[in-house]
């Protein structure tokens, strides 16, 4: 039977992919996270390693010999400021090394492993760099911002050990990620979902952004989950880098309507404000919220949200015309060719989150 470590396991990608070998018959699997597990999962087994201690990680699966498939979905981020570390040499070190602690012990000769997945972004293109021109769309082959970020630092050390080895690997570039998780600090949904709830707490509108919004591509963290299972069947996607999106764009304003329609409360007329700020000042609602509605979520809403509310004032921001697509816009042809047709509403999958974090208990 294929057995699959699932590192960053309590991540917003993790979880999904953690849920989704979890739900195949003919797969067991391990979910590894420097934190406890944020919900239990029947059939997983839990493997709590911090991928930053070379040592616990050699300790902890030098004798794994039956794991199979690694999907690689951890990344730290400096939580002191998310933006600065992104282009940080100290981070780029740290996320490489992390990346080589897990790997090295399951490349081992003896080991039963046939393949490995990482899951990277559209900063591999310089998205988060708003002082150089991107080229759109982006594609694959493009490695114009090699320097900027540690994704194809991790993606060198890989292609290099898998040189003559008898396992292979795949990589995986999505746009914006939505899905489920807590505590992490890149979980841009809950954030707005949790403002929406806080909004309504206090009796107030949901704001409308003014001015004109910015652009982005979405995917949802079940399509990634989907394509990672492809990724280990096909034999198109080994030693390939692929791009992979929901399929259509979606205008960060878009989101306010949404909010306001599911929980059910006022949208108000377009105004300038300050996503962060906004919540920020509304913050201290969160532990009343919590004991009123007998929540399963922590009292401590950084606890819940990590540095995430860090990077969402894009949501509420007007951007001008020459940085609508401040994400870019990435082609998805090299996948769609090579076999995976997955793809997703934007719109309707904003929806399922929301009602997956109510269904949880995480908001009212």
């Amino acid at each position: 039977m294929p057995r699959i470590l699932v590192a960053g396991a309590t991540g917003v990608t993790g979880t999904a992919i953690v849920d989704h070998f979890a739900d195949l018959p003919d797969w067991s699997v391990v979910a590894a996270a420097r934190r406890d597990p944020w919900r239990t999962v029947a059939g997983v087994e839990h493997l709590r390693l911090d991928l930053g201690d070379r040592d616990a990680c050699r300790a902890a699966l030098a004798e794994r010999a039956d794991i199979t498939h690694l999907a690689y979905a951890a990344v730290n981020e400096n939580a002191d400021d998310i933006v600065a570390g992104w282009a940080d040499q100290g981070q780029i070190d740290k996320n490489v090394e992390m990346l080589r602690n897990i790997l090295e012990p399951l490349a081992a000769d003896g080991g039963a492993l046939q393949h490995v997945l990482l899951v990277h972004g559209l900063k591999a293109y310089g998205s988060h760099l708003p002082h150089i021109t991107t080229k759109l769309p982006f594609r694959e082959t493009d490695a114009s911002y090699k320097d900027w970020n540690f994704y194809h630092h991790q993606q060198d050390y890989v292609a290099e050990r898998q040189r003559g080895a008898p396992w292979n690997w795949t990589i995986l570039r999505p746009g914006g990620t939505i899905g489920l998780a807590v505590g992490g600090n890149m979980n841009w949904s809950l954030v707005l979902t949790v403002f929406a709830a806080l909004r309504k707490e206090a009796g107030l509108n949901l704001p409308m952004p003014a001015g004109t919004s910015g652009i982005f591509e979405m995917c949802d963290s079940d399509l990634i989950a989907e394509a990672t299972e492809w990724a280990f069947a096909s034999p198109a996607a080994r030693n390939e880098v692929f791009n992979i999106t929901n399929g259509d764009v979606f205008p960060l304003h878009d989101i306010f309507p949404i909010l306001a329609e599911e929980f059910g409360i006022p949208l108000g007329d377009p105004r300038p404000f300050d996503l962060p700020a906004e919540l920020a000042r509304i913050a201290p609602l969160w532990p009343a919220l919590v004991e009123a509605h007998g929540l399963a979520a922590p009292r401590d809403l950084d606890a819940l949200l990590g540095a995430t509310p860090q990077i969402v004032g894009a949501w509420s921001q007007s951007m001008p015309p020459e940085r609508r697509l401040m994400s870019g816009i990435s082609s998805t042809i090299k996948l769609r060719k090579a076999g995976f047709t997955g793809c997703a509403d934007s719109a309707d999958v904003v929806r399922k989150y929301i009602r997956c974090y109510r269904a949880l208990g995480i908001v009212p």
